[in-house]
């Protein structure tokens, strides 16, 4: 792991990260047992810039992958010390000023020990985990609930589709941009976008809130018959028919299904992700009119850092993470299809997706003992208000709400005390999320209150 190194300025930080970071690396093979393996190799692009490649891959019959989920953004340093290998998983809460953040932070799908944690509210691919094995499926935003024992239709609540229920989560926020003197763009929440539409009178229909509970039911901690609830203070949202609801009492909640998906066979994990490598426009998916994600639209056709996870014609599965440093000259990343030709030409896939935007993606590997981090180490943390020094935080980056953890099979299997199997995943998810110490998750946001400001900040611009 690498020292704490301080700075007074970005400038000063940019030029060390020119030197320290904006260079080829040198090809290595690192087998890390039990089929896991570590590649890593510098790629030539046009342009004289270049981009570093680490790939991880496994036979799903030696190695397992599983993701985990944490309700708030948090350092996946110390989860992935207890792993041969650890990444970055998916698109998650990104913001720098906010009166809260949702109570899942992990966008739109999340399935965690087959758990549905937070529900979609648009189509999108997914990334699913069955006994250890990835897989990669087109998910449809609609399926099945049933509430208070009646089975009802649902659809996400960003769709074109007709439903009995409209579900309402995380994926409906939408983030704004603002010029700061300082930081030169900061993400900003549209508080309007927090709460759920308004309902004309006598619409039949009222906003109900629920709460996972300590099995897979939610419970109702929230209802508005005339819209306005805060969809941040629930797990997920679900406007409904307002016959099928007790106004004053408690109100049980079943999912039953979301596209193909099915409560009767649950994925152990699985978590909204996307483009699809098999995207022949990338510029054109409706990932780029996401607000839940950005202004900028996160593929476009410009140079980044990327992660994709594929299984190739030989059936192992791969983590590829083509780095980049934003503001570099030389070491900017990949567009999007030159990450999908990349590995269309070695090793080939079967299927693959990117899994998020790419600039927060980061691998952490055990190499001789010690942990190991690859990509995205431009990270800096900025000076917190009694501080005056930018910090280097290479190993750690910025803090995340989903991993993918990856074990020996052999271990996998083996049984283990609560202790260790804790110790695999990221922090516990409390049984009622509520108040984050310094954020607001009051039942609608306030808007005399403070706003979160995001303290850590990447060197370059994006996500």
């Amino acid at each position: 792991m690498a020292d704490e190194r301080r700075f007074r300025s970005l400038q000063e930080a940019a030029r060390f990260m020119e030197a320290e970071i904006d260079r080829p690396v040198t090809p290595r093979v690192t087998d890390l047992g039990n089929s896991l393996v570590l590649r890593t190799r510098s790629l030539a692009l046009t342009g004289g810039q270049f981009t570093n490649v680490y790939d991880l891959s496994w036979a799903s019959s030696s190695s397992t992958a599983a993701l985990r989920f944490t309700p708030r953004p948090t350092a996946a340093v110390d989860a992935a010390q207890h792993a041969p290998a650890t990444s970055s998983a998916a698109f998650f809460t990104l913001l720098d000023e906010a009166s809260g953040l949702p109570a899942q932070t992990s966008l739109n799908l999340a399935i965690e020990q087959g758990r549905v944690l937070s529900m979609p509210v648009v189509d999108r691919e997914a990334l699913v985990s069955r006994a250890g094995a990835l897989s990669l499926c087109d998910l449809t935003a609609a399926g099945h609930v049933a509430l208070n024992g009646t089975q009802l239709t649902w659809t996400g609540s960003l769709t074109d589709r007709q439903a009995e229920c409209y579900v309402f989560g995380n994926g409906n926020m939408v983030i704004d941009r603002r010029n700061d003197p300082e930081k030169g763009s900061v993400r900003v929440l549209d508080e309007a976008s927090r709460v759920t539409p308004a309902l004309p009178p006598r619409a039949d229909r009222v906003d109900v809130g629920f709460t996972l509970t300590g099995g897979r039911e939610f419970r109702s901690t929230g209802v508005a018959v005339d819209g306005g609830l805060d969809i941040f203070a629930h797990d997920l949202v679900l406007r409904c028919p307002a016959r099928h609801v007790d106004l004053r009492g408690d109100n049980l909640l079943e999912i039953r299904s979301v596209g193909e998906l099915h409560a009767d066979a649950w994925p152990d994990s699985a978590v909204t992700v996307g483009p699809s490598l098999d995207v022949t426009d990338f510029a054109a998916h409706p990932i780029n009119t996401d607000r839940s994600l950005d202004v900028a639209p996160p593929f476009a056709p410009s140079r980044r850092a990327r992660m994709v996870v594929f299984e190739d014609r030989a059936g192992r599965t791969h983590l590829r993470l083509f780095d980049g440093r934003p503001g570099s000259r030389v070491f900017q990343g990949v567009t999007p299809q030159e990450a999908r030709d990349s590995v269309a030409a070695d090793p080939g896939f079967r299927w693959g997706c990117f899994i998020d935007g790419g600039q927060t993606a980061k691998m952490w590997v055990a190499l001789d003992g010690e942990l190991t981090s690859f990509g995205n180490r431009h990270y800096l943390r900025w000076p917190k208000a009694d501080e005056d020094e930018f910090v280097w935080v290479p190993d750690t980056g910025r803090p995340i709400s989903s991993i993918i953890t990856l074990q020996h099979r052999s271990e996998t299997q083996r049984a283990v005390d609560a202790a260790r199997a804790a110790s695999l995943a990221l922090p516990p998810r409390p049984p009622v999320a509520r108040t984050d110490p310094d954020l607001s998750s009051s039942s609608r946001p306030s808007a005399a209150g403070p706003p979160h400001r995001g303290r850590d900040r990447d060197a370059g611009r994006g996500r």
